[in-house]
């Protein structure tokens, strides 16, 4: 039977493989595995989201953060210069100025 954490774990290996391919420089094969990944997500959306244990829950999350720690390598590696835009905006995505002084017409 098919669980919705079946289906994210699905999504996990597909990620996986994608990142893979992007750290070999294979853009074709993350594009083909990128149809893959919408059509994994098309078949997450059907399977809805029961009740589920903590145990479950845990697992879920775990899953989904493994997915986006991919999908994260992949970005850099198909856009590096996105990478130095991230590491300008963390002081301001943890609440302190950093950004927001880069901008000299703004005070804080």
């Amino acid at each position: 039977m098919s669980t919705p954490l079946t289906h994210y774990q699905a999504l996990e290996q597909t990620s996986a493989r994608m990142a893979a391919a992007a750290q070999q420089g294979h853009w074709e094969e993350v594009e083909r595995l990128q149809g893959v990944a919408k059509m994994q997500v098309q078949a997450l959306k059907t399977t809805g989201l029961p009740a589920q244990s903590p145990a479950e829950r845990q697992a879920r999350l775990a899953t989904l953060k493994a997915i986006l720690r991919l999908d994260a390598q992949v970005r850099n590696l198909a856009e590096p210069g996105w990478v130095k835009v991230h590491e300008w905006l963390i002081p301001s995505l943890q609440g302190q100025v950093g950004a927001y002084l880069a901008d000299s017409s703004c005070k804080p």
